[in-house]
C-alpha cells in the first residue's frame, strides 16, 4: 500500500488543502506514489499535524474520523479514495476524477456522496478495507519517530535501559506493527534488540538441525550459517560507530553480553576507541545519545524481517544533532529501509537538500491565516543555503551587524573611486579588504 495524496477540506488552519504525493509528469514513475517526502515550513504551519494525520489514518485505514478528510491510496495495482466525513467512510474508485470538483462538494453536501458522485462507490469497498488493514506478526510496518518525548529518558540510563529476557521474550507471540519511536520508548528498542538476538539463536538451532546438515561439524554450519545471519549487534555498531567515532567512541558489540535466565537483560555499552573503558548513554552528549537510540531503534524493526508494506515518519531528524552529522542522513535511512514509504518534517536545510524539489512540500500561510502548499525549486544536493532562500524563504542569512556591514561595504565601494585624497582613500580601502575578509562579501568590485 502507498499513499498518493491528502484532501483536508477543512481542519484548523488547513482549509480546501490538497497534497500529491506523485512523482511528476515526465518523470520514469509519473504518477505513482512518491517514494520519500519532506515536509518544510514555519513554525505552526502543520507539519507535525500532517504526520500524525498521516499516521493516525494508516494506524486504521477504515477507521473512522471527525475529521473531514481524504486519502488517496494505491494497493495492488488499484487506486481508490477512502473519504472519511462526520463519522462516516466510504471508498471511491479513481475514475470519480473525473466529475469536476467533487472532493469540495463531497464534504458540502450533506449525504455521503451526490448523485453525481455514487457511481464511482466501491462495489468492494469492505473486501477491499479487509486486505489494507496492517496487521501485527506479519510484514506490516508503520513507524512514527517524534522530535521529543514527554521526558528525554535517555539522560536518565545509568546502565543499559531497564528490561528482561522475560519482556522481551512477549515479542515472539506478538510482534506490533505500529511502533512509536522517541526519548520514552527506549525500553522498547532494548526488548527488540533481545528478541533480535534470541531469534537468531533460535533460527540457528533450526538450521543445524536440517538434515542436509546433520553429518557437518559444528563449526562448518555455524560459518555457513554466518554468511547468510549477521548479528544485529554488529551491525548496530556499524551504524552507530559512523557518529560515535567522531567523538572518539565505539560501540563494544564484541563484549556485549547476551540474557540467558528471564530476569537477565541485555549488558552493551559505549566505550572509548580502542580501549576498555565503558561510557555510560548518560553521559554521551544529548545529540549523539538521541541520535544513535533513534537510528538503532528504527533500523532493529527492520533488521532480518522482510517488510513488504512500510511507513516511516520521521519529525525533526535534525534534533540535537551538529550540522555536520546531518550529510547523507537520509541515505543512512534509505539504506535499510525496505519497501517503505518515507515521510520527514523538517527545518533544517541540510535535511531538505536531500530531496529532489518535487519532493518537498513547502507550507507557508496565506494572508488570512490558512495554509497552502508548494513545491521545492532548488535541485537535489544543491548547497543549503540556496535552499534557505529559495525554499525556505529567507531574505537575507546576515543578523543585524552584518547586514549593517554589508551596507556600509556597498557604500564604501561607491566612496572610495570618488576620494581624491589619497590617505582618505587608503584609509578607506583597508576598511573595505577589512570588512570584504571578515565577512567573505564578494570581491567583484571595480574602481
Amino acid at each position: 500500500m502507498k499513499l498518493l495524496g491528502i484532501y483536508l477540506y477543512d481542519y484548523q488552519q488547513f482549509k480546501n488543502f490538497e497534497l500529491d504525493f506523485t512523482y511528476p509528469a515526465g518523470h520514469e514513475k509519473a504518477g505513482q506514489a512518491l517514494d520519500k517526502v519532506c515536509f518544510i515550513g514555519r513554525n505552526g504551519t502543520g507539519k507535525t499535524t500532517l504526520l500524525n494525520l498521516i499516521q493516525d489514518n494508516l494506524y486504521a485505514v477504515g477507521g473512522l474520523s471527525l475529521i473531514d478528510i481524504i486519502f488517496k491510496i494505491s494497493f495492488n495495482g488499484e487506486t481508490v479514495y477512502v473519504v472519511k466525513k462526520g463519522g462516516n467512510l466510504n471508498i471511491f474508485i479513481s475514475d470519480i476524477d473525473n466529475v469536476p470538483n467533487w472532493k469540495n462538494n463531497i464534504f458540502r453536501s450533506p449525504t455521503v456522496a451526490t448523485s453525481d458522485q455514487s457511481p464511482f462507490v466501491h462495489k468492494k469497498a469492505g473486501e477491499f478495507l479487509s486486505k489494507t488493514v496492517l496487521k501485527e506478526n506479519s510484514s506490516d510496518l508503520l513507524i512514527k519517530v517524534s522530535s521529543e518525548g514527554d521526558q528525554n529518558i535517555y539522560s536518565q540510563i545509568l546502565d543499559v535501559p531497564p528490561t528482561s529476557l522475560n519482556e522481551a521474550l512477549e515479542l515472539f507471540n506478538n510482534f506490533p506493527y505500529s511502533h512509536l519511536v522517541s526519548t520514552d520508548s527506549i525500553k522498547n528498542f532494548w526488548n527488540v534488540l533481545i528478541y533480535q538476538v534470541k531469534k537468531r539463536e533460535n533460527d540457528f538451532r533450526e538450521f543445524q538441525n536440517l538434515e542436509v546438515n546433520l553429518d557437518k561439524t559444528v563449526r562448518e554450519v555455524q560459518d555457513e550459517f554466518e554468511k547468510h545471519n549477521p548479528k544485529i549487534l554488529d551491525e548496530i555498531a556499524v551504524l552507530w560507530d559512523k557518529i560515535l567515532n567522531k567523538a572518539n567512541l565505539e560501540f563494544d558489540s564484541k563484549n556485549a553480553s547476551n540474557p540467558v535466565q528471564l530476569n537477565d537483560n541485555l549488558k552493551a555499552y559505549i566505550k572509548l576507541k580502542g580501549g576498555n573503558q565503558r561510557i555510560s548513554y548518560s553521559e554521551l552528549s544529548s545529540g549523539i545519545r538521541n541520535f544513535i537510540f533513534r537510528l538503532g531503534h528504527i533500523y532493529s524493526l527492520y533488521f532480518n524481517r522482510d517488510i513488504q508494506n512500510g511507513f516511516l515518519l520521521i519529525d525533526e531528524p535534525e534534533n540535537n544533532l551538529y550540522p555536520d552529522f546531518l550529510y547523507g542522513l537520509i541515505d543512512t535511512y534509505l539504506g535499510f529501509i525496505k519497501n517503505t514509504q518515507f515521510f520527514v518534517a523538517t527545518h533544517s536545510p541540510i535535511i531538505a537538500a536531500q530531496f529532489e524539489p518535487y519532493e518537498r512540500f513547502i507550507l507557508e500561510f496565506n494572508d488570512d491565516g490558512t495554509v497552502y502548499s508548494r513545491k521545492g525549486e532548488t535541485p537535489i544536493g544543491d548547497d543549503p543555503n540556496d535552499l534557505l532562500v529559495k525554499d525556505f524563504s529567507v531574505r537575507s542569512l546576515l543578523g543585524k551587524e552584518g547586514i549593517k556591514k554589508w551596507e556600509r561595504y556597498i557604500e564604501l565601494k561607491t566612496l572610495i573611486p570618488r576620494t581624491s585624497d589619497e590617505a582618505e582613500k587608503s584609509k578607506l580601502l583597508d576598511e573595505f579588504i577589512q570588512i570584504g575578509n571578515e565577512y567573505n562579501f564578494s570581491g567583484n568590485e571595480v574602481f
